[in-house]
């Protein structure tokens, strides 16, 4: 007949040495992970606002982007259709500086390329932090910053 002994104290200690390294290591991952849907979504809006710009110059026509600020969307107007994007949950804008058309902030390309105005949207997690989406004028280039232009 066997016999059952209880967990030894040491045994408990290396479990419990063990789970806190895990701890450790994940925590500062998932704080982290708030700011990846704001970077993720300031990316998506400089690749379309870029793509907008593209498209312009090769159809020769000119192409908009038009901000919806409080629904937490935009929509891209080009020759061959509109396409609608929504902001990634928790995040939202936070300010705009194009001009308005129909009441809605719009980006415009003429088809050099060239935007109506330079500008920049602002883009804010829950959590605070914002990223700034740039865009320069007579060139239209576009870039991303942490701080304000």
């Amino acid at each position: 007949m066997k016999t059952v002994r209880g967990i030894v104290l040491v045994e408990l200690i290396v479990v419990l040495v063990v789970m806190a390294m895990i701890t450790a290591t994940v925590v500062p991952l998932y704080q982290h992970m708030g700011r990846w849907s704001l970077r993720t979504a300031a990316a998506e809006l400089a690749v379309r606002i870029r793509e907008t710009r593209h498209t312009a110059i090769s159809s020769g026509q000119t192409c908009t982007i038009v901000f919806y600020e409080f629904s937490g969307r935009y929509k891209l107007d080009y020759p061959e259709g509109i396409t609608w994007v929504w902001l990634p949950e928790g995040v939202n804008y936070a300010g705009n500086n194009f001009p308005l058309k129909d009441n809605r902030p719009t980006l415009s390309f003429r088809y050099t390329g060239a935007p109506n105005q330079g500008g920049h949207v602002v883009l804010k997690d829950q959590k605070g932090n914002r990223l700034y989406v740039i865009v320069t004028p007579v060139t239209g280039r576009v870039r991303i910053d942490s701080e304000p232009p």
